[in-house]
């Protein structure tokens, strides 16, 4: 899984201004949780989707940051090195996460850290690779923050297959089944669910021959879910450039409890962007906005720690021993706790890691290659990370 450390790439990168005549409407709101997904064509290659990457890439940054959105679950991510550049145009305050096994087009999550605080995040249901098209669904737990109320929502984003023919439609019919069967038929089926991306078919009707949609399994079980985007389908609303509905966000009822009548829509006012499905993407982003929460609680300090997790390290930029205090209180000390510490590479990948069982680690950093990385400690639902420089 690459995940981006917003103070790591800070250190590389350099900022770009935001786009003087970009005309984003903010839909957000600081007392909602509002969510998009969004399928950003070809995002960063150089061979397809549209021609200028660094116009692609800036648009982006400025739609992400003008929108108010907290969480976007983002498909069709290229180039690695081109999303750690949108990433470093955003705040401080924003992380990100890309799948690892999405073949050429990833899936991922970008999230206001704010409002959203990572818990864990993997694949499900890579037995069933070919069903997904060789993009397994990636899942994502978080703790949400709002300014009333506090709880845990768990997100899932695919990226199904394309094309209208016969075989396609069927290899999206079994993987709805599947995404399906493993929300009903987990710890999931109790909790808010956001199951939302690039579904490739429409709900009225699929788009191979007018056969029934595959996502009629939660179409009609209507006592479990809610589809979100399914009255804006039947208006006559669309979210490719074609005039199809292929980008929807399907909810849970312990979701849909929270869900703000009328939130979700199409961001019709981006075409007016930089000639945005020239430029950006063929596809619009989806949103809806979620308050007055009665889901499952979380206990603030374990979000927001009072205290920093990592109180010392040195000597940074460091060539041979590197010396890590942490707080005692986060170390894993006592049978009760566990915490970890890793080096992180800039492809993210973990290149060291190592359970801690007091609060002073030694770290030899002689085998990993010159360059910049996160130092991570992860404690319970608790996290930290700083830059270190290798030389």
């Amino acid at each position: 899984m690459y995940s981006f450390h917003r103070s790591l790439l800070v250190a590389i990168v350099v900022f770009l201004p935001l786009t003087a005549d970009a005309q984003i409407q903010e839909l957000g709101s600081e007392g909602t949780l509002d969510i998009a997904t969004w399928n950003i064509e070809w995002f960063g290659s150089s061979s397809n989707g549209p021609s200028n990457d660094d116009i692609q890439v800036q648009n982006v940054a400025d739609i992400i940051m003008g929108s108010g959105v907290d969480i976007w679950a983002v498909q069709e991510i290229v180039d690695v090195n081109r999303a750690m550049e949108l990433d470093s145009m955003l705040p401080d305050y924003w992380e990100s996460i890309l799948a690892s096994e999405s073949g050429q087009q990833r899936i991922g999550f970008m999230w206001d850290s704010r409002v959203l605080q990572l818990r864990q995040s993997t694949h499900i249901l890579q037995s069933f690779n070919y069903e997904f098209a060789g993009r397994p669904p990636l899942k994502a737990e978080f703790n949400v923050t709002l300014p009333d109320t506090s709880f845990v929502a768990t997100f899932i984003t695919v990226h199904m297959k394309a094309f209208s023919d016969q075989t396609s439609y069927e290899r999206r019919v079994e993987a709805a089944k599947r995404v399906k069967n493993h929300i009903d038929f987990t710890s999931l089926s109790s909790q808010p669910v956001f199951f939302l991306g690039d579904f490739n078919d429409e709900l009225t009707a699929s788009t191979y021959n007018r056969q029934p949609s595959p996502y009629v399994p939660f179409l009609d079980d209507t006592d479990d879910y809610a589809v979100l985007t399914w009255p804006l389908e039947q208006d006559g609303g669309y979210s490719f450039q074609s005039g199809s509905f292929l980008d929807h966000i399907v909810v849970s009822n312990e979701a849909n409890e929270m869900w703000l009548q009328g939130s979700t829509q199409v961001m019709t006012n981006l075409v007016t962007v930089n000639s945005f499905y020239a430029r950006t993407s063929d596809h619009l982003p989806v949103m809806a906005s979620f308050g007055n929460v009665v889901g499952t609680g979380i206990q603030e300090e374990d979000v927001f720690p009072v205290e920093p997790i990592i109180t010392s390290l040195y000597p940074n930029p460091v060539s041979g021993t590197l010396n890590v205090s942490i707080n005692e209180r986060f170390a894993g000390i006592g049978a009760d706790k566990t915490s970890v510490v890793s080096l992180v590479d800039m492809l993210g990948r973990v290149v060291y890691s190592e359970v801690l069982f007091e609060g002073d680690i030694e770290i030899d950093v002689t085998p990993y290659a010159a360059g910049v990385y996160a130092l991570r400690v992860e404690s319970g639902d608790s996290f930290e990370s700083d830059v270190l420089v290798i030389r």
